[in-house]
């Protein structure tokens, strides 16, 4: 939502038809939809005006609700996604609140954006000071055909958040590979997810045996970053249960709208 507003309204409404045209003699009863950013500037607003042309009943909310309804099939816990941005969801009884999803100005540590910008940060420490380019720095710099590290500069400024994350598999293959450097960066990223997690159950004051669930290719498919995470939090509270099962966030919308029909 954040990118291009109106192309991705486009876009959502496309999905809709798409959805309505498959249905056949089937009549739609429900909308609900998750997604990054819709309670920022006038996101919602905009959208909800396009979806009232449908005249059916729709809720729309952030995308880890969805999420979270999906992986914790809406039972208490926490849910902590870490993909480009990451955040953390929770909910205690009636209480829903969040951690983290500050965006990438603001935040977002630990996230797949994070990682690239740590990758080049210690990239450009190396050229500041004098040092022989680590491997992590000459691969990053391969991968992006750049010849002067001052050249860097233009592409970070000039890049979507998505274009950077993408150097995050050349710092895992360098973490692979026994690069220190690299490693340091993903088991920092874990850490980071860790502190945000713990963060928001303490604001949540969840006091007995509760679950974290894990979502996002950074949390899920990176293991420095995954037992550095699981590690920190273990260390500050034994009486976390993980939940790193993989589910469509999809079936957190149905399971939330159905939630709704009943209502």
């Amino acid at each position: 939502m954040l990118v291009n507003e109106e192309a991705a309204i486009q876009h959502i409404v496309e999905a809709i038809e798409g959805c309505r045209s498959n249905l056949g003699d089937a009549k739609c009863v429900y909308i609900y939809i998750g997604l990054a950013g819709i309670d920022s500037g006038s996101h919602r607003e905009k959208l909800e005006k396009r979806l009232e042309k449908y005249q059916i009943p729709f809720t729309l909310v952030n995308d880890a609700r969805i999420a979270h309804a999906a992986l914790l099939a809406d039972e208490e816990g926490i849910l902590t996604i870490a993909g480009t941005g990451s955040v953390s969801y929770g909910i205690r009884g009636e209480q829903m609140s969040m951690s983290g999803g500050w965006g990438h100005l603001l935040g977002d540590e630990g996230s797949g954006y994070w990682i690239a910008i740590e990758g080049v940060k210690q990239l450009i420490d190396e050229y500041e000071t004098s040092k022989a380019l680590s491997s992590l720095s000459q691969a990053l710099l391969k991968e992006l055909k750049i010849k002067e590290v001052s050249e860097i500069k233009s592409f970070i400024y000039g890049a979507t958040k998505g274009e950077i994350a993408a150097l995050v598999p050349i710092i895992v293959t360098e973490a692979e590979n026994g690069n220190q450097e690299a490693q340091h960066i993903l088991k920092n990223a874990g850490k980071s997810l860790g502190k945000m997690t713990l963060y928001l159950a303490n604001k949540m004051a969840f006091e007995n045996e509760f679950t974290i669930a894990t979502k996002g290719s950074i949390l899920t498919h990176i293991s420095f970053v995954k037992e550095s995470f699981v590690s920190y939090i273990q260390a500050k509270n034994n009486k976390v249960n993980f939940n790193f099962k993989e589910e469509s966030s999809t079936k957190g919308a149905y399971y939330l709208a159905l939630k709704e029909l009943k209502n």
